[in-house]
């Protein structure tokens, strides 16, 4: 199975893309209550993604824009608030539910699933630029409207290895609790969700004639 597999992904055609993000982005962090409203904000990105195949892509990402939340959090003055610009850096694998490639028209649409790792950097509380490792996953649709350009939907959470985004180093802390601002335990993540324009400017070699029969 893995010798017809290798063979069969060999012959798929290879493409890259390029593309847009705008969407928005919310964060979850230690509040205990989290006004939506006042802590949407709007973002926007840029991606290169390289398609070994119909299902496999490697896609380098990157965001930009202001995150911040206006919320609640007991023991403290209400609301509590911040708001700070985050740059995400991640370099991603994205898995295809069904074949798809922009400009096969047997392959126009599929949902998709996509993992890897990134860096998050933004000022904490002292203005101090902080650079943060994190893990993002997502889920989204994407649709080949014509030969070289696709449209998309997706959202992603990315958890930060620290807890500095909201500018609560480790609130709940109390005399015999286990710290919950390491690396396991840490509050903040960031949601982003929102739509792409995806164009094709490398169609790689000739795909194998047989191609689109098998597919």
């Amino acid at each position: 199975m893995l010798i017809a597999l290798t063979c069969r992904l060999s012959a798929q055609q290879q493409t890259a893309d390029i593309g847009l993000f705008i969407g928005g982005g919310i964060p979850i962090t230690d509040y205990d209550k989290t006004y939506l409203g006042q802590s949407l904000n709007l973002e926007y990105g840029v991606y290169y993604r390289y398609n070994y195949n119909s299902r496999f892509s490697l896609r380098i990402n990157g965001v930009y824009g202001s995150i911040g939340a206006s919320g609640e959090l007991a023991g403290y003055p209400s609301p509590q608030q911040f708001k700070k610009k985050v740059i995400d850096l991640d370099a991603m694998i994205e898995i295809n539910y069904l074949d798809f490639l922009i400009g096969v028209p047997a392959m126009k649409f599929s949902p998709f699933v996509f993992t890897g790792i990134g860096l998050a950097i933004f000022p904490d509380k002292d203005n101090a630029m902080k650079i943060t490792p994190n893990i993002p996953i997502g889920i989204g649709a994407k649709y080949a409207f014509s030969k070289y350009f696709s449209v998309g939907a997706e959202a992603s959470l990315h958890k930060l290895m620290n807890d500095d985004l909201d500018n609560l180093d480790n609130p709940y802390q109390k005399d015999g609790l286990i710290k919950v601002n390491d690396i396991a335990h840490n509050n903040d993540w960031i949601s982003y969700f929102g739509l792409t324009l995806t164009y094709k400017f490398y169609s790689g070699k000739k795909a194998c004639p047989a191609y689109n029969t098998i597919n």
